[in-house]
């Protein structure tokens, strides 16, 4: 999801190489860490839990928390992509547990979820550096929560923009291009999208009555690795998910992961006052 319908029709129309980037092994590694991530974040709520996948597009974060008895609604704005959530939940027998939405953030933010059912936790996985208004977003997000609920957020760490151009594809003018930039291109989505440091998110989740809990790197050295061809190989690939998920946690390692994700629980207001 991106500023305004017809951006966010972008993601849709890309579908087919957003698929085969999951499909990719660090596409899939990136899953899998945020699957061991995220239940973490969850591990102190008591269930079923429902859930809210903000831009969540096929589902491929929600969709496993369904299996695990949650209950999921997928919100997204393109069409492609909610059918596809759609099909998978009918293919791994939790259609019963999962509802898609779609609607345009720009149409939800401004109300900062007024009218809008609450949720135990707020998914909001690579989204916000496609915001104009990254406070508002996230206040949005917040206002979707309950007290004491939990609000996950992730999106691309700038610092690893320099890093892998300069230590994987050995471009030392290319990292110096991109380290003072605002923007870099998605190659996936063949869109602009705005390098957004923890550092600002994490303030406007405080901003929004937030405490952050969890701070997590995610693909810590895959995006270091020039063979892409040895990531394919299974016992390769199952060795670097090992150390991964080792690492996603431990400083300085998270630092400088290919994607940043903070968790936060939603501070309870009369609780706080007490």
């Amino acid at each position: 999801m991106t500023d305004g319908g017809a951006a966010a029709g972008v993601f849709g129309g890309r579908a087919g190489e957003w698929a085969s980037w999951q499909a990719s092994p660090w596409g899939r590694l990136r899953y899998a860490v945020v699957r061991e991530t995220t239940a973490r974040a969850l591990a102190a709520l008591p269930g079923p839990l429902r859930v809210v996948d903000v831009g969540g597009g096929d589902g491929s974060d929600s969709l496993p928390l369904a299996g695990d008895g949650h209950d999921v609604t997928v919100l997204d704005f393109a069409p492609e992509l909610l059918e596809q959530a759609q099909q998978a939940a009918e293919s791994r027998g939790v259609a019963d547990r999962v509802r898609v939405l779609r609607a345009d953030l720009d149409d939800l933010v401004p109300g900062a979820g007024e009218g809008l059912p609450t949720y135990d936790v707020v998914l909001c996985h690579n989204v916000l550096h496609y915001r104009a208004d990254v406070p508002a977003t996230v206040r949005f997000l917040a206002g979707l929560a309950r007290p004491g609920g939990i609000v996950s957020v992730m999106a691309p760490n700038p610092a690893m923009d320099v890093l892998s151009a300069a230590v994987r594809r050995q471009d030392a003018a290319g990292a110096l291009a991109v380290l003072d930039s605002p923007t870099v291109h998605s190659q996936t989505f063949d869109h602009p999208m705005r390098r957004l440091e923890e550092a600002e998110v994490e303030q406007a989740l405080a901003d929004a009555g937030c405490t952050v809990e969890h701070r997590f790197g995610i693909r810590c050295v895959m995006d270091l690795i020039a063979d892409d061809e040895r990531k394919a190989e299974p016992d390769f690939y199952e060795q670097l998910l090992e150390l991964e998920l080792r690492l996603c946690a431990r400083e300085p390692y998270r630092r400088t992961a290919r994607f940043w994700q903070l968790t936060a629980r939603v501070e309870d207001v009369a609780e706080t006052e007490r």
